[in-house]
């Protein structure tokens, strides 16, 4: 083999161990700010395991070893740690809990910032977990974005060799894939290489950029598409473009709203055979009163609402009792509510079913049972009845010496039927046996014949005939009625009782006017001293007018004169009647109004429609039982219930209901975005960057996530960016990449444009505001730079980091022994020619 052969291999070989570094040795590790959408792997259900999951965190390739962990049991607002490792088991103390992670980048690690989470409510058993265990991203927390912006490089040094690859410093919200685009890199400020192992352009800013390396120098293309131009301020184009960020995070469902609930039940003293609640009140006397009745006429039902929402009452009235109207009562409370008879009510058994209705159509019931009997009457004996009546101490001293032992059996057969109304219990001793046996020691025959004439003559007379009777009810009045009633109150019953000593003939009955029925009574005669009455009924006559009616009632025998007995009956005006109640037209209003009726312009009164035309009824609103928040900005739609209080004079006999609606649409109003939230994400001031770091930053502009934007709204549009030189962005994404050339302090500030809607555009109104982010940056490992030895503050220019630690220096020297050896191979040949 000849030796130019051998030398051609030799040199071949070592051309070829000199791409060694970009074909093998670059590596990439994971550099920057968390960012992305951070899950949980597990069950949700109590002794499960939890653990994170990276697959849509950014940046790249982070594992465990790059962050810290913190679990925490989260209790309402409440958090509480409960473990610091990777993992997690759940325990009985986190059942029906949430339990958030939260993973913190290790700043020694290059990783900064954090991430939280949280699971779906812990369950007791893995067959009621869902099949996921994160619950919905919290706010402050961003999903990955749909779309990466693309970056833009600007290169200050050449590319490394050829078949290098570049690692990227991966930033929050911009997930850069290396194999599916080409990023554009901004170098700046790096200076004028000693040696042949970088061309590094010199700062635009008046260094020394003019001693560069030569513009017309080869450029080397690497893998990641990073072209050279010239000296200074070259650009890196994309050329596969941007790659797609992780796909967002599905959103948890919310929790399906509570359907509401409305029962009750009515509980009693005792219960039917069909399970109806009874009051039973026994027994009491026509004409009762409250004030001469015993205690057993007032009795209690308990009342209790026994659904998940609140019951409204309606007011009843009973015919023949009287109850507690309840109003409002709350989910689970109870009430205890009196019921007794109405007085007045007349003779009869009675069994009434009394139903309390809410105006949501719940009913509950109970029978109440009453018996009126009639009144009983004293009978009090007239008759005189000498043999029953004991002598009194009187008359003892002034009859006893007169009467003799002959004259008791003589005079007793003769007075006992005789006797009338006149004569006098005095008498008695006279005659009765029981004093005999008292005044006889006493009597002496010498005066016997003196006594006998004088008691003759006192109880032979006739009795003089007293007629009289009476009525069990002195005065009679009737519960009204209003006008167009069908039916006249009932009937009262007048019993009449012979008082008098004669029986009583011709019993008649008779009323002053023809507003009042009376019937003929029950027997036309009644004996004196009879344990008996004779009774009639008198009653108000049907179809009376609006108006109170007085008349008399008289009752006359033929013994007797007239008994008048007055009697009232009064009939109001119809009431008018409720047919419908109208609806509420709906309201639309501007953003941010007080929570309250009047913030609202909720209407005080609803139209309703009666038998007698429309009036207007006031309504209560439930304002805060409504869905408005007032501390929204967005635009909102809801309903407001309200309850409709009947006026006066109007009723509802059809039970129609009085619950109200409206629908209310709130538009939000103008958002006047706030310059303090302008911010600079992708870089910090405690970041670790070196002069091989690719820096990606993004500027958000306060108000740039306005959709829908309104006439008024305000936002900030990023405008440019700096580090040594400015740069300026067409539209969004506003987002860029750099590297810096040298170590040193720098600062990055960018302008924002206040810009407002003016209905059909953004408009900027003239006003700007920026931010700052001071950063250092370090000399990367084995990496030999010119040292800047007049710039060491923050307009100091760096070189970037392309993520290559390999040091090149070795495969350099290689390369210029392999070009020294080509040279003298050309001229040995020269020479021999």
């Amino acid at each position: 083999m000849r030796p130019r052969k051998i030398i051609a291999m030799v040199m071949t070989f070592l051309m070829m161990l000199s791409l060694l570094p970009s074909l093998v040795f670059a590596a990439a590790a994971p550099e920057g700010e968390l960012g992305g959408q951070l899950k949980i792997k597990g069950t949700a259900a109590v002794g499960s395991e939890l653990s994170a999951d990276y697959e849509k965190v950014t940046p790249e390739g982070l594992t465990d070893d790059y962050v810290t962990f913190s679990w925490s049991r989260k209790v309402g607002d409440q958090l509480t740690e409960v473990g610091t490792e990777k993992t997690y088991k759940l325990v009985d103390e986190d059942l029906g809990n949430k339990i958030e992670l939260k993973i913190t980048g290790k700043t020694e690690m290059g990783i900064t910032g954090e991430l939280k989470v949280n699971t779906v409510e812990i369950v007791a058993t893995p067959e009621e977990a869902p099949e996921e265990a994160t619950e919905l991203p919290e706010e402050g927390q961003e999903a990955a974005p749909a779309e990466e912006a693309p970056v833009q490089e600007i290169a200050a040094e050449d590319t490394p060799a050829e078949g290098s690859q570049t690692d990227e410093n991966t930033q929050p919200a911009q997930d850069v894939a290396e194999d599916t685009q080409t990023e554009e890199v901004i170098d700046i400020g790096a200076d004028e290489p000693t040696d042949s192992s970088a061309d590094v352009m010199q700062p635009a800013d008046g260094q020394d950029t003019e001693n560069s390396a030569d513009n017309s120098q080869s450029e080397i293309t690497t893998d990641d598409s990073v072209i050279n131009i010239g000296t200074e301020g070259y650009l890196e184009v994309p050329e596969n473009g941007q790659a797609e960020a992780a796909n967002q995070g599905a959103s948890a469902e919310s929790p399906a709203k509570q359907e509401p609930v409305y029962t009750a039940e009515i509980v009693t003293e005792n219960t039917a055979e069909d399970g109806t609640a009874v009051l039973d009140f026994g027994t009491v006397n026509a004409g009762f009163t409250q004030e001469n009745a015993n205690s057993s006429m007032t009795k209690n039902v308990t009342v209790k609402n026994t659904g998940n929402s609140t019951l409204n009452f309606k007011e009843i009235s009973p015919e023949h009792f009287m109850v507690k109207d309840l109003g409002s009562l709350e989910a689970g409370e109870s009430v205890d509510a009196w019921v007794m008879p109405r007085e007045g009510t007349a003779v009869g058994e009675y069994s009434d079913t009394i139903t309390y209705e809410t105006e949501e159509g719940v009913k509950v019931s109970f029978i109440a049972k009453l018996t009126v009997a009639e009144q009983k009457q004293d009978d009090t004996n007239t008759d005189q009845q000498p043999a029953e009546k004991p002598a009194t101490p009187e008359t003892t001293p002034e009859v006893t010496p007169e009467v003799t032992p002959e004259v008791t059996p003589e005079v007793t057969p003769e007075v006992t039927p005789e006797v009338t109304p006149e004569v006098t219990p005095e008498v008695t001793p006279e005659v009765t046996p029981e004093v005999t046996p008292e005044v006889t020691p006493e009597v002496t025959p010498e005066v016997t014949p003196e006594v006998t004439p004088e008691v003759t003559p006192e109880v032979t007379p006739e009795i003089t005939p007293a007629p009289s009777f009476t009525t069990d009810i002195s005065e009679v009045k009737f519960d009204s009625k209003e006008a167009g009633y069908k039916e006249a109150p009932a009937a009262v019953t007048i019993n009449v009782s012979n008082t008098g000593n004669v029986k009583l003939t011709g019993i008649a009955v008779s009323v002053s006017g023809n507003e009042f029925t009376v019937s003929a009574p029950s027997a036309s005669e009644l004996e004196a001293n009879a344990n008996q009455s004779v009774s009639f009924t008198v009653a108000p006559a049907v179809g009376l007018a609006a108006g109170t009616y007085t008349q008399t009632v008289s009752i006359k025998t033929d013994q007797t004169d007239y008994l008048n007995i007055p009697v009232s009956f009064t009939v109001t005006e119809a009431a008018a009647k409720l047919t419908a109640v109208g609806k509420v037209s709906d309201i639309s209003l501007a953003n941010g109004v007080e929570k309250s009726a009047a913030g609202l312009q909720l209407p005080s009164t609803v139209k309703i429609t009666t038998n007698k035309g429309d009036m207007n009824a006031s309504v209560k609103w439930d304002v805060k039982g409504s869905a408005y928040n007032q501390n929204s900005t967005e635009a909102q739609k809801f309903s407001v219930k309200g309850t409709a209080a009947l006026p006066d004079g109007v009723t509802n006999p059809d039970n129609l209901s009085l619950v109200v609606s409206v629908n209310v649409t709130v538009s939000r109003g103008p958002i006047v975005s706030d310059a303090g939230n302008n911010s600079i994400t992708g870089i910090s001031s405690d970041g670790n960057y070196t002069t091989e770091t690719k820096i990606t930053f993004t500027a958000v502009g306060a108000g740039m996530d306005i959709e829908n934007p309104i006439k008024g709204d305000v936002r900030y549009q990023p405008l440019n960016w700096e580090v040594l030189e400015a740069r300026s962005w067409d539209g969004a994404p506003y987002s860029a990449t750099f590297r810096m050339g040298k170590n040193g302090n720098y600062t990055l500030t960018v302008t924002y444009n206040q810009q407002q809607f003016d209905g059909s555009n953004w408009v900027n109104t003239g006003t700007q505001d920026t931010k700052q982010v001071n950063f250092t940056v370090n000399a990367a490992p084995n990496q030999t730079l010119t040292p800047a030895a007049d710039k060491t503050d923050a307009n100091q220019k760096n070189a970037v980091k392309t993520g290559d630690n390999t040091p090149i220096l070795p495969f350099v020297i290689i390369l210029i022994v392999a070009i020294v050896l080509i040279a003298g191979i050309l001229v040995y040949r020269n020479k021999k020619k």
